[in-house]
């Protein structure tokens, strides 16, 4: 299942990374609010996604604070602190296309093949291609 919530990356301290590294810790970043939603395990996921993208040396903690998220972090030995900034929730129609491209992950049946409308089809595969959900 997908967040419900929707954030907007803020790098509040970025030490001394270069701006094409904090690009790509964004990404990272951006990537794991958005497929993981319990935020007890946003922390270890998220060690486990900026290790296989910048090696063994990265720590990061998570704490929230309200609606925010602040991810404390040390990259290449550069700290780092981003503010993922509340911006609000997801629409019915984003959550329950994230839904359908997972349940056919393992499904004989393909996209092309379920009867849902073709609007919701280009959803569900816009979906499919930045959660790198197989759907053979």
């Amino acid at each position: 299942m997908q967040r419900v919530q929707k954030y907007v990356l803020e790098p509040v301290k970025t030490g001394g990374l270069d701006d094409q590294t904090v690009a790509e810790v964004l990404e990272v970043l951006q990537t794991g609010l958005d497929s993981v939603y319990e935020l007890d395990k946003f922390s270890a996921i998220l060690n486990r996604m900026l290790a296989e993208k910048f090696g063994d040396y990265v720590y990061t903690g998570v704490a929230g604070m309200g609606k925010n998220i602040f991810i404390l972090g040390e990259i290449k030995r550069y700290d780092l602190m981003i503010k993922a900034k509340f911006q609000g929730v997801r629409s019915l129609q984003d959550l329950a296309a994230h839904q359908v491209a997972c349940s056919i992950r393992n499904s004989p049946v393909s996209l092309e093949q379920l009867p849902i409308p073709s609007l919701t089809k280009k959803v569900v595969g816009k979906v499919v291609e930045t959660a790198n959900i197989n759907t053979r």
